[in-house]
């Protein structure tokens, strides 16, 4: 078992699974498999059944089909231990005290990491060029929660002695932060600012229901827009007091703890597992959910978007809290706290079911997560727009294409309270790394403002005869690794195209553009040569017509004729045999 490094062969592990109430020995267990097994640890399984119900999430390459093909044979601990030996290399995996213990002789291991694998047990016909044996690298990922203890390259006798550190596996507390306690924790503080506010009412009055958007802000002179934004303004720091005391109070249903506290604490690792997905579905195996029995344990930790979607309906509520309380007078005290309540709870409902950004809803998005999958772009939900490489990527030229949710809009408001970051420290360290880059990004926007010689200049400021005529595009000669038809290539390079014509609005060559793309990835064999020359003809065309576009198109059409060479040689090829 190794960790990013070239395929070799690794001598064979003993393993014992120790359970609540059972253990389990298998002697001589190849390197896939036992491997595999460490990935399992991944998931947090409490017990056997979980480590069985989730093997076919890593299973890959030769490794066996269920982990009961492993021949384990149930026996005492005592018997168990007895059958290691610190001159083999052994894998004892602990569920019960979440612990993973390795031998001395084991190569080395981490807990966190991709383990290459190679293809010399698996059943091949195929050869290389040169006649050797045709072999492939799969990995498989291993992302130990964080309170599993990792030992390696330990003594036997560590197997029966206690864990170094007190397990502290980490609570969410979801039927707190998501159960009735968030909206009466919220309509609590939103009648109290109104209370103390005079102001509020008529700040409320002035302002629309949509006035958490700036967008919806008309007015018939500048001076009543600016008020309007003031007011707005004024009410956004009305509503990130409200959520930052609702997430940084502690609470006594929570041992103590804040809100805020409950949302990390797994964050990263849940991240981890399912990145690691990913690359089994980038590797065409199948993702495979965890059991539900896994999947629906209110215990297991938050994933960033489940934690992203709190805060989303954290704001919701209280915007929507806003408008209630505006439309309900000017008097606090006339305005039923449990009824106010009831209300915030029926908008989290409908919330939760409808679409989010016109995709899933909060709720599909989150029982996703927690059945540690990641979310695939389907085809149909790929914007209809010009864009040549949005249309390649329908038909899947890129493979799988992965949505998620990555919470930069947590860090908007400049506030801790809100923040992806687990700790305070943590937080500050990113602000001041943040800030240098930024200071960095303004210094070099005004040494380019400055600058009157242009990408393709050399210093001197002569032109480059060797730098690139695309704009915002490079793809080297010779095209894109796997990308034997040329497809992505033209894809990106077209975009650059199109992107200039649809700046100044001429949708008509961006449509003839598009259609000639189609009709040439859709030629066959003997009809490529003529789809070649049409797309040719269109990028002179559209060339004739836009002289910025001459060297653009003067090299796409060169490409094209490399393209077409390059496919007529496969054929030979081909042919010849």
């Amino acid at each position: 078992m190794i960790k990013d490094t070239e395929p070799v062969r690794c001598p064979d592990v003993d393993l014992v699974v120790i359970d609540r109430d059972r253990t389990r020995i298998a002697l001589t267990v190849d390197d896939w498999n036992a491997t595999i097994l460490l990935a399992c640890v991944s998931e947090d399984p409490k017990n056997w059944s979980d480590l069985a119900g989730v093997w076919g999430r890593y299973r890959i390459g030769p490794g066996a089909l269920e982990v009961e093909d492993l021949d384990f044979d149930v026996i005492d601990f005592e018997s168990a231990i007895s059958q290691l030996s610190n001159e083999r290399a052994w894998l004892v995996i602990d569920l019960r005290s979440k612990r993973v213990c390795a031998g001395k002789v084991n190569d080395p291991m981490e807990r966190d990491g991709c383990y290459a694998m190679d293809n010399m047990d698996m059943d091949t016909d195929e050869d290389t060029d040169d006649g050797t044996p045709y072999r492939t690298e799969l990995r498989i990922p291993v992302h130990l929660p964080p309170w599993w203890e990792f030992h390696t390259h330990v003594e036997l006798s560590m197997i029966g002695q206690p864990r170094r550190e007190a397990m502290k596996v980490f609570r969410p507390q979801r039927d707190v932060l998501w159960g009735p306690e968030l909206s009466k924790g919220l309509a609590e503080r939103m009648l109290a600012s109104f209370a103390e506010d005079e102001k509020l009412s008529d700040l409320l009055s002035n302002l629309s229901s949509d006035f958490s958007d700036p967008d919806t802000i008309v007015a018939k002179d500048d001076e009543t827009a600016n008020r309007l934004r003031e007011l707005r303004n004024e009410l956004h720091e009305k509503t990130v007091a409200v959520h930052r005391d609702w997430l940084m109070t502690p609470r006594s249903d929570l041992d103590g703890r804040m809100p805020r506290e409950c949302l990390h604490g797994g964050r990263n690792w849940i991240d981890l597992v399912i990145e690691g997905q990913k690359w089994q579905a980038s590797s065409e195996a199948t993702m495979t959910p965890i059991p539900d029995s896994m999947a629906n344990d209110p215990n297991v930790p938050m994933g960033r978007s489940e934690i992203c979607l709190y805060f989303d309906l954290c704001r919701e509520l209280i915007k929507s809290g806003w408008i209630y309380l505006s439309l309900r007078g000017d008097n606090p005290l006339s305005i039923d706290p449990k009824s106010f309540a009831v209300h915030l709870a029926e908008v989290q409902q409908s919330w939760m079911k409808l679409p989010f950004e016109e995709g899933p809803s909060p709720s599909s998005i989150i029982q996703a997560e927690r059945q540690r999958l990641p979310r695939v772009l389907d085809a149909e939900h790929i914007g209809d727009c010009d864009c040549p490489i949005c249309e390649i990527m329908k038909i899947g030229s890129f493979g799988p294409s992965f949505v998620g949710i990555d919470g930069h809009h947590l860090e908007l408001d400049n506030e801790f309270a809100f923040s992806l970051d687990e700790t305070r420290e943590e937080w500050e360290e990113n602000q001041c790394r943040y800030g240098e880059l930024s200071d960095s990004m303004s210094e070099n926007w005004l040494l380019d403002e400055h600058d009157d010689t242009s990408e393709d200049s050399d210093e001197t400021g002569e032109k480059d005869e060797f730098g690139s005529v695309w704009k915002s595009t490079f793809v080297a000669q010779g095209g894109i690794p796997g990308d034997s038809k040329g497809h992505i290539e033209i894809s990106f390079l077209l975009a650059d195209m199109i992107s200039t014509l649809k700046h100044v609005g001429l949708q008509n060559d961006v449509d003839q553009l598009n259609q000639a793309f189609r009709e040439y990835r859709g030629a066959g064999q003997y009809e490529l040569a003529v789809a070649t020359e049409q797309f040719q003809q269109v990028l002179e065309q559209v060339a004739q017509r836009h002289s910025d576009l001459v060297s653009r198109s003067a090299d796409l059409q060169q490409r094209l004729d490399e393209l077409a060479r390059r496919m007529t040689e496969f054929d030979s090829e081909d042919d010849s045999y």
